[in-house]
Parts: C-alpha cells; structure tokens; sequence
C-alpha cells in the first residue's frame, strides 16, 4: 500500500491519465484549425467559433491541472536573499498591460519594511501574484490596485489592496477551502497555493474586506536577511 498522502497518490494519477492527452488534445485542435484554415478561408465562419470554444476549454482544464499539481506536488523552497522592491516592481511591470486593459490603474508603494529578505524569488512572486490576478478580477474600470510593504516588527508585510466589489462577511472564511472560487473560471485552487507558500516561509495570509468597499490581503513574513 502506497503510503503517500492520498492527494499526492491522486496527483500522479492526473499527471499520467489527464495531463498526456489533455496535451495531445490541444496539439490536435491547433494542427485541426489551420488545415481546416486551406478548406474555409472565411475566419468568421461557425467553425472557427466552436474551435475557440474547445479551445478555451481546453486551455481552463490545463490550467485547473496545473494548479492542483501545484498545490498537491509544491517545490522545494529555494532560499536566497530577495531584494522586495525589485520583486515586486518586476511583478507590477508584468501585471500592467492586463490590468490596462481593464482600465484599472495598478500602484506601488514600496518604501516602508526591509529591503532584503530570505525567501524563495520564484513562490514568493507567484503567490502574490495569485493575489493580484484575484484583486484584478474584483476590480471594476476605474479601479484601482495597489502593492505595498510594511515594517511590522520584526517581519515584512506585503499587501495587496484593491477597490472592488468585496467579499460577503461569510464567504471570508471560505475562501482558503480547496476549490472554492467565485470567480467565473477560477479553479479554487489560488488562494490554498499562496497561503500554502507563504506558510513555507514562515509567514501567514489574511483577508480583510468590505462588499463595496474592496479588499485587503496581507502577506506577514520574517524579515530574515539584511535590513
């Protein structure tokens, strides 16, 4: 009897019986849609939506793989000395053109707290960057997002603030659960994978929100490294 936790014995099964031909699948339609491109030239013609269709559904499956994989297989943290403010611009210059297509202006504040930390460069980004893709989603045109760090004895805040629609007093305490998600298209799975991150690290996750008002997600890590 295997005696591997039971989600990382399901997450091989997914690797092996989902992942390989969910690829396989997106590899045909592509190959479909440009012989199909010789035959019905006219890109505005029915078939092409249904394609678009297929394709996009296919693209929502890989990613909700992705994330359990993810979630259930985490990698090993990779510790080394992270300056904050260069990861976290990095981070805003990547997000800029999506949240500019929505018309919502993204906004860094990053002169308070440490400006070096022992963390892992790549989790530490993806995991805030799972909580900007959420502040993204809530946010209306003309909304704004905003990234800022903080001292908070003797560790680092990271938050991430927005002017959304808010969550309901009591959804709060279930969106950590795994596959919760209100979000159209949304796996469920973000939110476990930041917090699961940020607890690697020693640090914790909080939510505070208003419905109307937006809300605040606040990332608490040791400020281990230089000051």
């Amino acid at each position: 009897m295997d005696e591997r936790p039971l989600i990382e014995t399901v997450a091989a099964g997914i690797a092996h019986e989902v992942r390989n031909p969910l690829n396989a699948l997106q590899i045909n339609v592509r190959i479909l849609e440009q012989e199909l491109a010789d035959w019905i030239p006219d890109r505005e013609a029915h078939v092409y939506s249904v394609l678009a269709k297929i394709t996009s559904e296919l693209q929502s499956l890989d990613n909700f793989v992705a994330d359990f994989l993810r979630f259930a297989r985490p990698p090993q943290l990779k510790i080394e000395q992270v300056h904050v403010r260069y990861l976290l611009s990095d981070l805003a210059t990547f997000m800029a053109p999506e949240c500019g297509k929505k018309g919502v202006k993204l906004l860094l504040s990053l002169e308070k707290g440490p400006i070096v930390i022992s963390a892992d460069s790549f989790q530490l980004k993806h995991a805030v960057l799972n909580l900007v893709l959420n502040a993204l989603q809530a946010t209306p045109e003309g909304g704004t997002i905003t990234i800022e760090t903080e001292q908070e004895g003797a560790k680092l805040a990271i938050l991430v603030r927005d002017t959304g629609e808010g969550i309901l007093s009591d959804m709060i305490d279930r969106v950590f659960d795994l596959f919760f998600t209100m979000r159209e298209g949304g796996t469920g799975l973000g939110l476990p994978i930041t917090r699961r991150i940020v607890e690697e690290h020693g640090g914790s996750l909080s939510l505070a929100s208003q419905p109307g008002e937006g809300t605040t997600a606040r990332i608490l890590l040791p400020a281990r490294g230089e000051a």
